[in-house]
């Protein structure tokens, strides 16, 4: 599958400059980083939520660490909770099953990002297989948020259940 059509024609559309990597199959960003031999500190992946009138929002947050939902509320001013795996398969079309690229602009969604991105160098995402990640230069990544809320919306993991 490689690169989903919608976020080729997006990085396309805005002239951003990437480079694909390829990878073992995974199942997930966690395991696409170890397969491709990335640090998982420069992975940036997509958590879809939606509030109680099913407006969607994509939190991108760095891999390596958990959505806050308490913080998510408090930011946005809703009760929030993770879209289902259904509707993750509708609005995401041409991505597989867990693999969705953290470029909400090219699925006309609402984004918000972790402050943590902007102190990348350079970032690693999904492109909508499990065996592709895309890699971009700061400069890039940081176009793709640019004009989009950003707060601190994450966690070191820990088995706390409210974490994402």
């Amino acid at each position: 599958m490689s690169i989903a059509p919608k976020i080729d024609r997006y990085l396309q559309t805005h002239n951003l400059s990437f480079d694909t990597i390829s990878h073992p199959p995974s199942r997930s960003s966690v395991q696409s980083a170890i397969a491709a031999q990335i640090p998982l500190s420069n992975v940036a992946k997509a958590v879809i939520l939606k509030d109680d009138t099913d407006n969607y929002l994509m939190a991108i947050v760095p891999a390596s660490s958990r959505l806050q939902m308490k913080q998510m509320q408090e930011i946005t001013d809703c009760q929030l909770k993770l879209a289902s795996e259904k509707e993750l398969s509708q609005h995401f079309r041409d991505c597989q099953k867990g693999a969705v690229p953290p470029i909400g602009e090219a699925y006309d969604m609402d984004m918000i990002w972790d402050n943590k991105l902007s102190l990348l160098p350079d970032v690693y995402i999904e492109a909508g297989d499990h065996e592709t990640m895309i890699h971009l230069s700061k400069e890039a990544f940081q176009h793709i948020l640019a004009n989009h809320p950003h707060d601190d919306l994450c966690v070191t993991p820990h088995k706390d259940k409210d974490d994402l």
